[in-house]
């Protein structure tokens, strides 16, 4: 009932008159002031902190130098030393020779202070140093010969960043981020080839919802190709396959290439033109509606609710002459989410990009209120089961899914500087 009350609210304050146009023949009726009150009356925080960017990560450039002499073919920088751990992210790699010089940007958590330099020879030995993450060059002059080509211990996989949205963009959401959540991943090929795994996690809206992916920094016309590995696609349906396109709801995408131009001239990939559909689900239609389950957000399956395998497609990016992929981060990844509002579709962003407008053009919102999308870079993160908030913090008094007192989200949403590693804590009962 509350949540109702604000929608009432916030459609009286946007002007709504059938539809909702937020452009500037609109400016008479859009009240921006009174739009932020509302937003923040439904805060499930007591106050945010102002100067908040809402980012768990920072990209940072290393120059690494082979300064030895063992026959290296490769360089990697990992979360955590591969003669030891049990497992280690690639964070970034890239060919190299013994006395070459290249460098790296990795995309490096807050909550991380310590990284890992290592050197692979053509046996597949590592040699390995380690560094603070402030560091800018990494070079190998103190390594003992006896600490040097080691075999392999530890599990290997690319780093994965977990983009978790929320559909009621312009409205209040209910903050439990389950919407739709994707699964990123990139790995270098070679000076003209990307690969990027995308990962459909869970699809816990109630309403179709579309997807892309920005690849900031990077044009359109730079791009020779895209192909997604074994001739798939989400659109093609999980369980599905060869199940009739037509199937799916309104076309949100002007194109379902899979390649495209934004208004800017940046490229972005179409992922799915409808979140269910891709996820598996066989849409049944009563009335000419379009039955919709939410998937992988609760541990019940019912006629509301079911758990499904997560989706998983391989993009392969070629581009037209040589690029400085070593830059391209997982952090340059800006996934969007098209969520259609009464008369027009919202792009939902992380907070960073909230001002891309890749598709369309659109009255943006300044809400200094918790962000419609968030970058979690935490493969094994565990999002909030459906219905639950991601972190109360109301009158000194913790809830929701991650609300444990000193690691809570609700901490770190009232002060950016405190509690950065929230992600890892969750309350059991309370996610997926």
């Amino acid at each position: 009932m509350v949540m109702m009350q604000y929608t009432r609210k916030l459609l009286m304050t946007l002007g709504l008159l059938g539809g909702l146009m937020l452009t500037s023949c609109h400016k008479d009726v859009f009240n921006e002031d009174d739009y932020n009150k509302i937003i923040d009356e439904a805060s499930p925080v007591d106050s945010v902190d102002a100067k908040h960017t809402w980012e768990l990560a920072q990209d940072h450039i290393y120059v690494v130098e082979a300064n030895v002499h063992i026959g290296v073919k490769s360089v990697q920088i990992l979360s955590d030393n591969p003669l030891t751990a049990l497992n280690a992210e690639i964070m970034a790699e890239s060919p190299i020779e013994d006395g070459g010089r290249i460098m790296l940007a990795a995309t490096v958590p807050t909550r991380i202070y310590q990284l890992y330099a290592a050197l692979v020879d053509d046996k597949g030995s590592y040699t390995v140093v380690s560094f603070p993450v402030e560091t800018t060059v990494v070079n190998f002059s103190g390594v003992k010969s006896t600490e040097s080509q080691k075999p392999l211990k530890a599990r290997l996989v690319q780093q994965k960043l977990v983009y978790c949205f929320e559909e009621e963009m312009p409205e209040p959401g209910d903050y439990d981020y389950n919407d739709v959540v994707l699964r990123l991943s990139r790995e270098v090929v070679d000076s003209r080839h990307l690969k990027i795994e995308v990962e459909l996690v869970a699809v816990g809206g109630s309403k179709q919802l579309a997807a892309g992916m920005r690849l900031v920094g990077y044009k359109a016309e730079d791009i020779d190709s895209v192909t997604i590995e074994g001739g798939g696609s989400f659109d093609l349906g999980g369980s599905h396959y060869n199940v009739p396109l037509q199937k799916m709801a309104s076309p949100l995408f002007e194109s379902s290439s899979l390649l495209q131009s934004g208004r800017n001239g940046e490229a972005f990939l179409y992922l799915f033109e409808d979140a269910h559909w891709a996820m598996g689900e066989d849409l049944s239609v009563t009335n000419q509606i379009f039955q919709r389950k939410k998937y992988n957000v609760s541990k019940l399956s019912n006629d509301n609710y079911e758990v499904l395998p997560t989706r998983t497609e391989i993009y392969h990016v070629y581009f037209k002459a040589d690029q400085n992929i070593n830059g391209f981060t997982p952090g340059m990844f800006d996934p969007f989410v098209l969520s259609p509002y009464y008369s027009t579709i919202w792009e939902l962003h992380c907070y960073r990009d909230r001002e891309a407008q890749v598709t369309r053009e659109y009255k943006l919102t300044k809400s200094k209120n918790l962000p419609w999308a968030l970058m979690i870079p935490y493969a094994s993160f565990r999002y909030p089961l459906e219905g639950v908030n991601i972190g109360y913090s109301k009158d000194g008094t913790l809830f929701g899914a991650y609300m444990n007192l000193g690691c809570s989200f609700g901490e770190w949403s009232m002060d950016r500087t405190k509690c950065i590693d929230w992600y890892t804590s969750p309350t059991f009962n309370q996610i997926f």
